[in-house]
């Protein structure tokens, strides 16, 4: 087998997956490079910001992670250009020429321009600071409205809203619900006074997702005590106040964001072709058309499954992808033939607030309640223990 190096961008789902696959066959040298010194569990933030659980929770120290491996090397920098005539990425201090590449940037939050104030005046969380920020503000005007207590009860309503009805928006708007449940029942204070409204574009949370997913959500939405407005889309947001195009409008304290995603700005300025969010089109072996060396591969493609669905943006399909891309780079190095990606959906767990979730396990069981909390907890924990303790060997090198 030829020696060749191998150059991933991002240091998410997706990179770690391929860094995993490839970095254990002794004729492949890897460089990766992410702009952040940490893996980010994105999956996992509705618990950070619940506080049900710390920072550390929630991310993976690249640079101990990556000095487990001999031939890995990690670069803490953000990627300027790929210049794929010449086989070289180019960060603000080095050029590196690669063999084989997989961009592997990830996503963003997508604030559509056509929403005044959309960008300006919410949250997003898919970054860390942002979790973090919305963390600490939640926190500090929970903290102001107990003190406001020494007026009584007439005070003004503490909404948060939740834009966007998806598997995040949903997973936050439950954790963020039983999280002030359970803060007014331990603390026995007097002015309830939170709501979570959960502003939903569609007829229905979930949308095009499996019936027992969308029905068991509802169901546990509702027992919380969520708003879930339906048919409702956001034309405008003011400091604390939203528009919706049928003329409400409900004012909030805070609001995130969830409505949609946009691969990361990487992709601007690479010159190869993108639909109108971003995201990376790539042909059947995941290779970008026209560079049979470039691979991309989760949130930053535009997934399609054999139907010519939109394939959501999750960590399984990061996963998925990203171990088709490295079997293919080793077969590529064999004089093998490569072979088409095709995506299988293994399963889906939600969170849904407290001990409580709902899923479909391979072979269509389905699971909910205490049952589907421990399930996502073990898989979870399944994810990360292989990635704690390569970490831990690392820092001891």
């Amino acid at each position: 087998m030829k020696s060749v190096h191998v150059v991933i961008i991002g240091g998410g789902y997706g990179g770690i997956r391929a860094l995993e696959r490839l970095a254990h066959h002794r004729s492949v040298r890897i460089t990766l490079i992410d702009k952040n010194p940490y893996h980010y569990m994105q999956a996992e933030v509705y618990d950070f910001i619940a506080n049900k659980v710390d920072m550390s929770h929630i991310m993976i120290d690249l640079p101990s992670f990556t000095k487990s491996f001999s031939s890995v090397r990690f670069v803490c920098e953000e990627v300027n250009t790929i210049d794929p005539t010449h086989n070289q990425v180019a960060t603000q201090t080095e050029t590196f020429t690669y063999d084989r590449l997989i961009i592997a940037s990830g996503s963003r939050t997508y604030f559509p321009d056509f929403i005044p104030g959309l960008r300006e005046h919410t949250y997003g969380v898919k970054s860390i600071p942002a979790a973090l920020n919305f963390k600490q503000q939640f926190e500090k005007a929970i903290f102001n409205r107990i003190e406001s207590q020494t007026q009584g009860c007439e005070v003004t309503p503490f909404n948060i809203v939740i834009g966007g009805a998806g598997l995040s928006g949903v997973e936050i708007a439950a954790e963020m619900a039983a999280y002030a449940n359970s803060f007014y029942q331990n603390g026995n204070f007097g002015c309830r006074g939170i709501d979570v409204y959960l502003i939903d574009a569609y007829e229905s949370i979930l949308y095009g997702m499996d019936p027992f997913l969308i029905e068991s959500a509802y169901r546990r939405l509702t027992e919380l005590g969520v708003h879930v407005w339906h048919n409702n889309r956001i034309s405008e947001v003011r400091p604390q106040e939203i528009l919706l195009d049928n003329g409400k409008t409900l004012r909030f304290e805070f609001m995130i964001f969830t409505g949609g995603i946009a691969a990361s700005t990487l992709t601007k300025y690479l010159g190869f072709e993108t639909n109108p969010k971003g995201h990376l089109i790539v042909d059947e072996m995941l290779n970008i058309p026209g560079y049979d060396t470039i691979y991309a591969v989760g949130d930053v493609t535009h997934g399609q499954d054999k139907e010519g669905k939109f394939i959501p943006p999750t960590a399984q399909f990061a996963e998925r992808g990203a171990e088709h891309a490295a079997e293919n780079i080793l077969r590529s190095l064999e004089d093998k033939p490569k072979k088409p990606f095709k995506y299988t959906n293994q399963g889906i767990m939600i969170a849904l607030g407290g001990e409580y979730g709902a899923g479909l396990l391979p072979g269509g069981i389905k699971v909910k309640g205490y049952l589907a909390y421990l399930i996502k907890k073990a898989i979870f924990r399944l994810y990360t223990t292989p990635l704690r303790r390569r970490s831990a060997l690392g820092k001891r090198r």
